[in-house]
């Protein structure tokens, strides 16, 4: 079995794949962008976060239109749910000292033991609001299928 572009012909798929490469390209790319100017820098993490939302909103707007009213159920209760517990999540990781300390050292790794510049002070806070999106993401992925697995069983 081979695998080749050409076949993926799903636009969620390509979608995807740019919702996904526009972050990670942006973390690859600190190195280059530590030495660029700050508009540089804005202008690739806008560029990156743009990409991010409007690829997300144009797949949840299709795959809405696809839900029936049990899979809205489903979506409503775990969005409700798992925003807040991503967002909770994060800010209890954030008060604990080993989280701290990772941060610490994260940042003192991209600036090569110098004081921290504003350019490595604006990546580090991008990073943190991926990361607050990613946690809210997996626990809005994870409590939806909590909940589908629930409402499926038969009533006993």
């Amino acid at each position: 079995m081979s695998f080749s572009l050409s076949k993926i012909r799903s636009p969620y798929t390509w979608v995807g794949i740019l919702v996904l490469v526009a972050p990670i390209s942006f973390l690859l790319a600190i190195p280059w962008l530590r030495q660029q100017p700050d508009a540089v820098v804005y202008l690739c993490a806008g560029i990156a976060a743009t990409i991010t939302v409007v690829g997300s909103m144009v797949v949840a707007i299709f795959k809405d239109r696809e839900l029936d009213e049990w899979h809205r159920t489903a979506v409503r209760f775990s969005n409700q749910w798992g925003w807040l517990t991503g967002a909770g999540l994060v800010a209890l990781l954030l008060a604990l000292p080993p989280v701290h300390d990772l941060l610490f050292n994260l940042s003192m790794a991209f600036s090569e033991g110098q004081e921290p510049d504003r350019t490595l002070v604006l990546m580090i806070f991008t990073f943190g609001f991926m990361i607050t999106v990613l946690a809210q993401s997996a626990c809005t992925m994870l409590l939806n299928a909590v909940w589908r697995s629930r409402m499926s069983r038969p009533s006993s």
